[in-house]
């Protein structure tokens, strides 16, 4: 035939039976999970962007030191105690101001 390996396993394989999104590969009480719900979504540039704007826009009306301590946890992944350490606060002073702020960035989120 002068073909190769590879071709000829390609070619074997796609005679194989094709799989629909639809078919449900998981059947639990009152939820069926199909193939097309297991298929990772795009990112969504748009949406990406509004959170994004958004997000600023709710740290923008943080005081300094609120804004700092939000941007060392989250964007610089800085623990509770490094923290503490860098705004010479206890890290329970650190604990409670978080979650006080993310309380609050809720509340105005919705």
């Amino acid at each position: 035939l002068d073909v190769t390996v590879e071709e000829i396993v390609e070619a074997m394989e796609s005679g194989a039976e094709v799989e629909s999104l639809q078919k449900t590969i998981y059947q639990g009480e009152n939820h069926d999970i199909s193939l097309m719900d297991r298929i990772p979504e795009k990112e969504n540039g748009q949406e990406k962007l509004l959170n994004r704007i958004f997000l600023e826009e709710l740290l923008g009306r943080l005081p300094a030191k609120e804004r700092q301590l939000i941007y060392m946890r989250y964007f610089q992944d800085m623990t509770q105690a490094q923290i503490a350490g860098k705004l010479g606060i206890s890290q329970v002073q650190v604990s409670r101001m978080e979650k006080k702020i993310l309380r609050q960035m809720r509340m105005e989120k919705v």
